[in-house]
């Protein structure tokens, strides 16, 4: 009786042994298993488990989708996008027998491996340690797992898979396999469940969890771990009995071949999927085509062109665009009898000459100009704008400025939009009216400062000449001669209005309002006086050139005293602008908050309308007038 009860009890111990194994054993028949393809439906991946190890190929399996066959079949070997990582737990429970079959085991699953299935070992406790990356090299990999690793307290399971999965996605492997192996419960702080879980599943990683049982081992982890990945778990009671399911993983991955092929069944409908090889059983599985979905994804980001196309300033510029096309075409079509006979007479002309054309051409041009000045010639703006531009001395006139600041303002919004990639750019175009007309205003300012300080020495010429016995006019001739510009040619402007029965005093007002210099007035009024009354006007001019002279030195000291003013005037308007760009050049997003948040975009304006208060309040208390 009691050889029974020990044969008993050793049948019953052996059967503990070899029931992990049988259950992860090789199936008699193939299995199919769905996995993620490397993209969206209508691609589909499976994995097809082989009972044993063949060479197949697209033509010795039968794949078919609710009877029809796929399209598109492939059949990737073990090895070819796939690869192993064993990982082993060496803490301090697994010292003795139990890390020495877990490296017996390591080396029974890399003698079950195929030859092109690359295999990373990894060891772990509180430090995560990389025996040998992912390599064919069958002796480098048996170098790794020659000798058991150091052990030490604490089971870091999250932080190792973490690991792994960061290793797979380095390698660019679509799939991989992690072979888990833990003696107990994980200890230390470590990474969550859930952070392990995004990575394995982020890296297309399955765990197969081999559990050994120890007093404190703690299935939980390994089997969520597990299933949460699409993978298996086994447990084993002994040491011993790791080296046989090692074995029978290695033999499992190594028959393992993925099936990749393209859907051509509809939406929402069931699918048996069935692959066939010769000699074995069919394997099959199930699913459900995905509904047709049309909601934008996340990934999407509109560029700016898509954001011009859907913008509703596009629809108000077209609209416009077509409302001033039809408005001109019939301006045009009622401006017929308008036309020159020339011009009505070369519509019928097949081939124009070149100087037709260049005719054509000039009178459009003078046409357009005409129009131009009839809508805005009675405009005050534009009247000052065509005295500065003649005052200014361009070479080309009010219109054609005014024309090519329009058509550069275009260019240039169109130019910003594009390299910003943003509608803000089409902004810039406004800022091409102001600099012209900063640039006109610049100009004249210099031409009348000039006058300014031309004017006493031109009286001092006048009076010599007076004193020399030459009349006002003949003095005043002789005052242009000497002139330097601009006074020469205002000068001639009084003498040729004089010339025309304009008084002279009349002639000298419309020149002080040109060159905006209260000191003509004098020179106005001595003339007047000297006409009506006579007398010492040689005298007088010199009375006025000194004065002119003390003026001008008061305003000169007056500007040396308020430099300061001015110049704490530009810092004060240049440093917030200055500062923007630093914070903007190093940090971009540290000034989020005033462009994204609606109490930003008030602060914003709050500082411009600030800015421009502040210059105004400074630029009226440092500029003195006489």
């Amino acid at each position: 009786m009691k050889l029974l009860a020990r044969i008993a009890a050793t049948s019953a111990a052996l059967a503990a042994l070899v029931t992990p194994v049988l259950a992860l054993g090789q199936a008699a028949a193939p299995t199919l298993t769905a996995t993620p393809p490397t993209s969206g439906f209508p691609d589909r991946a499976y994995i097809l488990q082989l009972p044993e190890r063949r060479a197949l190929t697209p033509a010795t399996v039968e794949v078919t989708e609710n009877g029809a066959p796929v399209t598109g079949l492939a059949v990737e070997a073990p090895g070819t996008t796939t690869g192993a990582i064993l990982l082993i737990d060496a803490s301090n429970s697994m010292r003795g027998a139990p890390i020495a079959g877990a490296m017996a085991a390591a080396r029974a699953f890399m003698a079950q491996r195929v030859a092109g299935l690359p295999v990373a070992v990894i060891a772990y406790n509180p430090e995560v340690r990389v025996l040998s990356d992912f390599t064919t090299d069958q002796e480098e990999l048996a170098a790794a797992i020659t000798e058991a690793p150091a052990t030490a307290e604490g089971t870091h399971i999250y932080d190792a898979l973490i690991q792994a999965a960061e290793m797979a996605k380095d390698k660019g492997l679509p799939r991989a396999t992690a072979v888990l192996l833990s003696d107990g419960h994980r200890r230390g702080v470590q990474a969550s469940r859930a952070e392990a879980l995004a990575a394995l599943n982020d890296a297309n990683v399955r765990v197969i969890s081999v559990g050994l049982r120890s007093p404190e081992y703690d299935a939980e982890t390994l089997q969520s771990v597990a299933g949460r990945t699409g993978g298996t778990y086994v447990v084993s009671a002994t040491p011993a009995a790791l080296e046989p399911i090692f074995s029978e993983i290695g033999a499992q991955l190594s028959n393992e071949y993925v099936l990749t092929y393209r859907s051509l069944l509809p939406a929402q409908r069931e699918a048996v999927v069935k692959a066939a090889v010769a000699g074995l059983p069919a394997a099959t599985a199930t699913y459900t085509t995905p509904a047709v979905d049309f909601t934008a994804r996340g990934t999407f980001e509109r560029d700016w062109i898509d954001e011009v196309i859907v913008s509703p300033w596009l629809m108000v510029f077209i609209l416009v665009a077509v409302l001033a096309l039809i408005a001109f075409a019939i301006i045009t079509a009622l401006d017929v009898r308008n036309r020159s006979l020339r011009r009505r007479m070369a519509l019928y002309v097949t081939v124009p000459s070149e100087e037709e054309s260049r005719l054509r051409r000039a009178e459009v041009a003078s046409m357009l100009a005409e129009q131009a000045e009839r809508r805005f010639g009675g405009q005050r703006w534009w009247q000052n704008f065509v005295r500065d531009v003649e005052l200014g001395g361009f070479n080309a006139s009010a219109i054609t400025i005014a024309g090519w600041t329009v058509i550069g303002g275009i260019v240039s919004s169109l130019v910003f939009a594009i390299a910003l990639q943003s509608l803000v750019g089409l902004l810039v175009g406004l800022i091409a009216p102001i600099v012209i007309r900063v640039v006109v205003t610049i100009r004249v300012s210099r031409k009348r400062a000039a006058f300014a300080e031309q004017l006493p020495d031109n009286l001092d010429v006048l009076a010599g000449s007076l004193r020399a016995g030459h009349s006002l006019i003949g003095s005043m001739s002789v005052m242009m001669e000497g002139a330097d510009e601009p006074s020469k040619t205002e000068i001639r402007r009084v003498i040729q209005d004089e010339q025309l029965g304009v008084p002279i005093d009349q002639a000298l007002m419309v020149m002080r309002q040109r060159m905006e210099n209260k000191d003509i007035e004098q020179v106005a009024i001595v003339t007047r006086l000297q006409r009506e009354a006579g007398g010492n006007t040689a005298e007088v001019l010199d009375r006025v050139a000194e004065n002119i002279r003390a003026g001008m030195e008061i305003r000169r000291l007056i500007r040396v005293l308020t430099a300061q003013g001015r110049l704490a005037m530009w810092i004060l308007m240049a440093m917030p602008i200055a500062l923007t760009g630093f914070i903007l050049l190093i940090n971009p997003s540290h000034l989020d908050a005033l462009f994204e948040r609606t109490i930003g975009n008030a602060f914003l304006v709050a500082w411009f309308v600030m800015m421009i208060a502040g210059y105004f309040v400074i630029k009226k208390i440092v500029n003195i007038e006489l």
